[in-house]
């Protein structure tokens, strides 16, 4: 089993420069040269995407970030927007390993997000399947374009792919909406 934690968006000064850090996981290190984003696994479950109370997302924010993935073929089991942590099915909120689901969460201070990142993605792969059995998305107040997209990309398996105007990009400034390689194979 491997626990990958991927991060994304670290805003290195006031005037907008952002940079990702490195991942921190165990899985075989990415040649330097892709054509395409690497994914280093797939959901062995239809995952259900859960914005909990406290998350800086608004419904039409999350709407639009499942559907530019469902348009690339991925599917959801459902979307529940606010859920609350304090009563079931809240309770998936607060699990640490929520098999079956993609969580989003605001950060909390001294939570698990490096201190000037916008947004983090940790996610869980069977090592023996390349199966992934649950994602959570740690975001920030200050929600820009594309962030959101680009942490359900993290949680459905992809890493950072560094060519100007992609989805994928590690640094904000230089990313955008570009798709290439992102479609699901598996549709």
């Amino acid at each position: 089993m491997r626990t990958c934690a991927c991060t994304a968006l670290i805003l290195c000064s006031f005037v907008g420069m952002t940079q990702a850090a490195d991942y921190v996981g165990n899985f075989e290190k990415i040649p330097a040269v892709q054509d395409r984003p690497p994914q280093v696994g797939t959901w062995r479950l239809t995952p259900t995407v859960v914005v909990c109370e406290l998350a800086p997302i608004s419904e039409t924010q999350i709407k639009s970030a499942v559907q530019f993935w469902k348009r690339l073929g991925y599917n959801f089991y459902r979307t529940q927007y606010k859920v609350s942590d304090v009563i079931p099915p809240g309770t998936v909120c607060r699990d640490k390993t929520p098999t079956g689901y993609i969580v989003i969460h605001l950060v909390t201070p001294g939570g698990k997000m490096e201190s000037k990142a916008l947004a983090q993605t940790h996610f869980y792969v069977n090592n023996d399947t390349n199966e992934i059995e649950w994602a959570i998305i740690y975001m920030r107040t200050e929600i820009r374009a594309q962030v959101l997209e680009h942490e359900i990309g993290h949680a459905l398996g992809f890493l950072h792919y560094n060519h100007i105007s992609h989805l994928m990009h590690e640094k904000w400034t230089l990313g955008g909406w570009g798709k290439e390689g992102l479609e699901n194979k598996q549709r």
